[in-house]
């Protein structure tokens, strides 16, 4: 054994990466078990590298998750551009570094836990050494098929790389929770689940350990906090923010309605002033956050379930750890010091609509008073009840929608604002150029209904019925914007820039060719103002040859940015605009982008949009567009692929490995949302 394998660290740090909150909620849940079993823990996001002394930790767990098309996440850019200019300076950086990895993904997307994959790679290129495998999970399967068992592993052998400052907890009887089941003649709930599996067990294995108390809300007469002005719509703390990325204020300069009202979904078309915020910083193809609230009505409701008077929703708090040894979320931190409402943190720090989470169900279990109610939020919880749970899932059903169901859960307001995971800004592609000085940006107002069969309905059952019961669900931001749409007020946005490049360079002179079905077409409308000021400005002699795919679902209802589409196309800004409207008679068309274009032009291709539908199919068409090339041009195949080629031509997955060559050359360029 190497010193470095032999050597027992005294301290562990778990380092995440997360833009939706889930690799934030799983690495908080191995820092607060480490804790309970007497390590030295530390938790940190990847960001805060410099403050937590990164180059001198000697173990380390990663949790991180992929964002858009293989990027890691915004809050682990500036760690990044820090780990890849030490790794290629110096090879030997992290020789003294143990680490284990858990990567966060979905098989929908191509690059599958693109960072993760990467870091490993990294870490291992400066020396660092892995202590315990890699785990990828996959959350089009469902995250905890590997999440937990992976968990289950790094406690197994971390004591041969960590010693534990106290003897912490008995992992054998408390890190699987166990309870007799008294069996429930009445489980049938609010939402439409099946419990019938409960009565036939006699213990529930494997839920996760119940969540620590970690805060409390301490009201006070003393505290004050500063006002805002009233048409900007956002609490105080989350103006005041400041550094690099920090959000600003930016006022609604216009909204407009682009679909008819026979369209399936509303489509709008927004407008804000920036009032000289972000100038220059910004290019078309980039994007930018907006943060919004749950909705008010969602809130009051949530705030009478609990039993919270609207005066107390109103009073000023802070928010006081329990144990010093337990850092708080990081979406609590920074009220320990700055005052903030209930009713505040319900509508702008955690999330309400969240996918529920196994921790935070086995929190609920223990504050229900009834024995059937904790039975089945265990069982939720538990790997007896995944099939459960993932319907639960299924059924998106908000923070509320629980509680209901489960009417003996007397739950805190305290105690929900830390189980529940941070409410994330939500990000816009901006379809405009920077010309403008405005950002222009496209939305579907998010409204759709879910089927669910009653699992006791049958048809001889005279007081049930089979037919499916529809639950109506609506996004956070997008029906926020449509309430404001017609009102002078400012809101709370911060730029994103698109960091894996999507973006059409100065003066591109090579083909590009675009594809954005619906509102994935947004930011082909900045691409294309740009090319044409580049063109008035005389920057690119003649005229480039720029293809655009475009899709909708009826020509007269929701074809959108119809007339700035068109009158590029007349002036030739847009050499060709390939439409296609699938409910539309006769009116489906399929299109050939002619493969010497790909090949022997070296064509740009951007492609944005849906991930798991259209991204993939545009890849797999790519993919077959040049094994038909090489079929026709066998002389070519050794200009796409550096291996020998297969006998026939070239193959689909060879195929596949250039289109993963032109992305890394940033010629083949997506920006992909699930």
């Amino acid at each position: 054994m190497t010193e470095q394998a032999a050597f027992v660290d005294s301290s562990l740090a778990i380092l995440y990466a997360s833009q939706t909150g889930n690799a934030e909620s799983i690495s908080y849940n191995i820092y607060e078990e480490a804790v309970k079993r007497g390590y030295a823990a530390t938790w940190h996001v990847l960001d805060d590298h410099e403050k937590l002394g990164f180059n001198s930790l000697r173990t380390v767990v990663f949790v991180v998750s992929t964002t858009g098309d293989g990027d890691p996440p915004d809050n682990s850019t500036k760690f990044w551009r820090v780990l890849r200019k030490t790794t290629r300076s110096n090879k030997t950086a992290y020789t003294h570094l143990r680490y284990a990895i858990l990567g966060l993904g979905d098989t929908n997307y191509s690059n599958f836990c693109n960072t993760a994959q990467r870091l490993d790679k990294q870490l291992q290129a400066a020396g660092a050494h892995a202590f315990y495998p890699k785990g990828l999970a996959d959350d089009g399967t469902g995250l905890e098929e590997t999440v937990e068992p992976w968990i289950d592993g790094l406690w197994a052998v971390l004591p041969a790389v960590v010693q534990r400052e106290t003897e912490g907890v008995d992992e054998a009887t408390e890190a699987i929770e166990r309870m007799a089941i008294e069996p429930a003649n009445d489980v049938s709930q609010q939402l439409v689940l099946d419990f019938t599996m409960l009565a036939d067990l006699k213990a529930i294995t494997g839920a996760p350990r119940a969540p620590a108390a970690l805060c409390r809300i301490a009201h006070s007469e003393d505290l004050a906090r500063g006002s805002l002005p009233p048409d900007l719509v956002c609490p105080p703390w989350l103006a005041a923010q400041t550094g690099e990325g920090a959000p600003f204020a930016a006022r609604i300069a216009s909204a407009q309605l682009i679909t008819s009202p026979e369209a399936l979904k509303r489509t709008w078309l927004m407008d804000l002033d920036l009032d000289g915020h972000a100038h220059g910083q910004w290019q078309a193809g980039d994007a930018f956050n907006v943060y919004a609230p749950n909705s008010a009505e969602l809130v009051a409701a949530l705030l009478a379930r609990l039993g919270v008077s609207a005066e107390e929703a109103a009073r000023l708090a802070l928010v006081e750890p329990v144990d010093p040894k337990l850092a708080l979320p990081a979406h609590l931190q920074r009220f320990t010091a700055e005052p903030v409402s209930i009713c505040d943190l319900l509508t702008w720090a955690v999330d309400l609509s969240a996918a529920p989470r196994k921790q935070t169900l086995r929190a609920l279990a223990d504050c229900c008073a009834e024995t059937a109610d904790r039975d089945r939020l265990l069982f939720l919880s538990s790997r007896q009840g995944v099939q459960t749970f993932n319907e639960l899932r299924r059924q998106a059903p908000t923070v509320l929608d629980i509680l209901h169901a489960f009417a003996s859960c007397s739950v805190t307001a305290g105690r929900l604002v830390e189980i529940l995971p941070a409410l994330q800004p939500r990000s816009y592609s901006i379809c405009s150029a920077p010309k403008d000085e405005r950002w222009r940006f496209a939305f579907n107002v998010v409204e759709y209904s879910l089927e669910v069969v009653d699992p006791f309905s049958t048809a001889e059952d005279s007081s049930t019925s089979l037919a499916p019961a529809k639950i109506n669900r609506k996004g956070i931001c997008t029906p926020w914007l449509e309430e404001l749409a017609k009102k002078d007020k400012r809101i709370l946005v911060a730029l994103r820039p698109n960091i894996n490049g999507f973006r059409l360079p100065e003066a591109e002179t090579r083909p590009v060719i675009m594809v954005g079905p619906g509102t994935g077409v947004a930011p082909f409308i900045g691409f294309l103002q740009q090319r044409e000021q580049e063109i008035q400005e005389g920057r690119l002699g003649e005229k480039p040859f720029a293809w655009l795919f475009f899709g909708c679902r009826h020509y007269a209802y929701d074809y959108l940015f119809q007339s700035e589409l068109e009158d590029m196309h007349a002036k030739q800004v847009l050499t060709r605009l390939s439409t296609c409207f699938s409910r539309d008679a006769g009116a489906r068309e399929r299109f050939g982008v002619p493969r010497y274009l790909l090949v022997e032009k070296d064509a740009m291709v951007f492609v944005c949009g849906d991930a798991k539908g259209m991204g993939k199919d545009v890849n797999e068409a790519l993919a077959e567009i040049l094994v038909r090339y090489a079929e026709k041009h066998p002389e070519a195949v050794e200009k796409l692929v550096e291996a020998p080629a297969e006998e026939g031509g070239l193959s689909k997955v060879q195929a596949l490995q250039v289109l993963m060559l032109w992305a890394k050359q940033k010629r083949y360029l997506r920006d992909l949302w699930a």
